[in-house]
C-alpha cells in the first residue's frame, strides 16, 4: 500500500474523529480474465484482483455501537449495530445496506458487532465492472473480523460470502460470487462452482512476459441495462426447465447439441447463451492449462473466441434496441487493429468495459488510436495483485 496514500487518510480520520486510527485495511477491484456469465449456473473461472484499482481505509474501535464509514467525498454512513434489520426502501443499491448487511450476516453465524470508525478513499472507477460494491464490502467483513472476531480466523471465503450475501439480501443485486472472490485473490485463481456455497479455488501466479492486459471503458452507459442483464439468467433458467437440470453445469450436452441441429431451436437466444456457456467453460479449462504453462498463445486464442461468442451467441454487446454503441465501436476497432492480441467483453456487457491483452511492443500505437474513440481517461493498464486483501497496524 502507499504510505502516502494512507498518511492522507490518517489526516482525514484525525480531522473527523479527533484520534488516531489503529488499523489500514484494503481491498481490490476484481478482474473477470475468462468466464463471462458462468458463475452463477455454477460454472467456473479465471478471476483476479487489480493492484492498481483498491479501496484503502483506515480504522478504529469505538465504545459504543455506532458505525461510522466514510469514503472521501461522499455522505457519511452511519448506524447503530443492534438496528440492522433489512429496510428495502432505505437499503437497496446503497453503500449503507452493503455494510448493514455484512453486519447481519455475522449476526446469523454467530460472530461479534461492534462500533468502529473507518475513512476510505476509492481508485476504482466506475464503468469498468470492477466490482466496486464487493470491494467496499469486503473491507467493511475484514474489518469488522478483524477489530471483533480476531480470534476467529475468519478466512477469504467466510468474508466473500458474507459479502455476497450483503449484496443480494440487502443491496438487492443479484450477483455471482465472484466479484468477492475477486476482491481478495492473489494472483489468479480458477474458480470452480460446483458447489456454490464452498467452491474449489486453485490459485496461480501467471507468467504474461511481454503481454499486457488493459481495460477499456466504453462511452457506452449499462445503467439502464437491468432487463437487457436479467435475461441472461432467464434464458438460462428456460433451458434447464427444458432439459430439467438445476443449472447449466449440469447438462447432458450430447442431446442439447443435436437439438441446436434444429434451426428453429438455434435461432432461439436461450439456445445461443447455451451455447456460450457451453464452449465457455472448455474456454476457461484451455485457458488455465495455457497461463499455468506459459502458452500465452493458446490463451489469446480463447480470449478472442470469447469476443466471438460474446458478440454471437451471448449477445451482451448491444443492449436490445441498439443498432450500435460505443462498446461496439471500440470491440470493432480493437479487433481489426490488434495483431498481436485479443480481446472480449469485460463483465456483464450492454455498456461497460472491453478486456484486451496486446503485446507490449504495439501498446502505444493501439492507445493512440482506442483513445479517439473513449478518451485517455477511460483505458486502465492493468496491475495484477499478489496481496489483494491487507490488514495492517498503524
Amino acid at each position: 500500500m502507499e504510505q502516502k496514500r494512507i498518511d492522507n487518510l490518517v489526516i482525514e480520520y484525525e480531522k473527523r474523529f479527533h484520534c488516531k486510527p489503529t488499523h489500514v485495511v484494503k481491498s481490490c477491484g476484481r478482474l473477470e480474465v475468462i468466464g463471462n456469465h458462468v458463475d452463477y449456473q455454477n460454472g467456473y473461472l479465471i478471476n483476479a484482483s487489480i493492484e492498481n484499482m483498491s479501496i484503502v481505509g483506515v480504522c478504529a474501535k469505538r465504545k459504543d455501537n455506532v458505525v461510522h464509514i466514510e469514503s472521501i467525498g461522499y455522505p457519511m454512513i452511519e448506524f447503530k449495530t443492534n438496528q440492522i434489520a433489512l429496510n428495502k426502501k432505505l437499503d437497496y443499491e446503497t453503500s449503507k445496506g452493503l455494510a448493514k448487511g455484512v453486519f447481519k450476516y455475522f449476526e446469523k453465524h454467530g460472530c461479534k458487532k461492534g462500533g468502529f470508525n473507518l475513512v476510505m478513499d476509492s481508485t476504482l472507477p466506475s464503468g469498468v465492472g470492477v466490482s466496486s460494491s464487493a470491494a467496499f464490502s469486503m473491507v467493511v467483513s475484514k474489518t469488522l473480523a478483524m477489530l471483533y472476531n480476531e480470534n476467529k480466523k475468519l478466512n477469504k471465503l467466510f468474508l466473500a460470502l458474507a459479502s455476497q450475501w450483503a449484496e443480494n439480501t440487502y443491496f438487492g443485486k443479484k450477483s455471482g460470487l465472484q466479484d468477492q472472490l475477486g476482491s481478495c485473490s492473489d494472483g489468479m485463481e480458477l474458480l470452480d462452482f460446483k458447489d456454490i456455497q464452498n467452491p474449489k479455488i486453485k490459485h496461480f501466479i501467471p507468467n504474461l512476459g511481454i503481454y499486457q492486459i488493459v481495460l477499456v471503458k466504453s462511452k457506452t452507459s449499462h445503467a439502464n441495462a437491468s432487463d437487457a442483464f436479467n435475461s441472461i439468467p432467464d434464458d438460462y433458467n428456460k433451458i434447464c426447465k427444458k432439459y430439467k437440470v438445476k443449472a447449466l453445469r449440469f447438462m447432458q450436452w450430447e442431446k442439447f447439441f443435436a437439438d441446436c441441429n434444429d434451426p428453429k431451436l438455434f435461432a432461439k437466444r436461450e439456445y445461443k447463451r447455451a451455447i456460450h456457456f457451453a464452449n465457455e467453460l472448455l474456454r476457461v479449462g484451455r485457458s488455465y492449462q495455457a497461463l499455468t504453462e506459459g502458452n500465452i498463445y493458446e490463451f489469446k486464442c480463447c480470449i478472442n473466441e470469447s469476443g466471438d461468442s460474446n458478440k454471437n451467441y451471448m449477445q451482451n454487446i448491444l443492449i436490445p434496441g441498439q443498432k450500435t454503441s460505443n462498446l461496439l465501436e471500440v470491440f470493432d476497432l480493437s479487433t481489426r487493429i490488434i495483431k498481436d492480441g485479443a480481446i472480449r467483453i469485460h463483465g456483464g456487457g450492454f455498456g461497460g468495459a472491453c478486456f484486451v491483452i496486446i503485446n507490449k511492443n504495439e501498446l502505444q500505437s493501439y492507445l493512440n488510436e482506442v483513445t479517439k474513440l473513449v478518451g485517455k481517461e477511460n483505458i486502465y493498464n492493468i496491475k495484477i495483485s499478489t496481496n489483494a486483501l491487507e490488514w495492517l497496524a498503524l
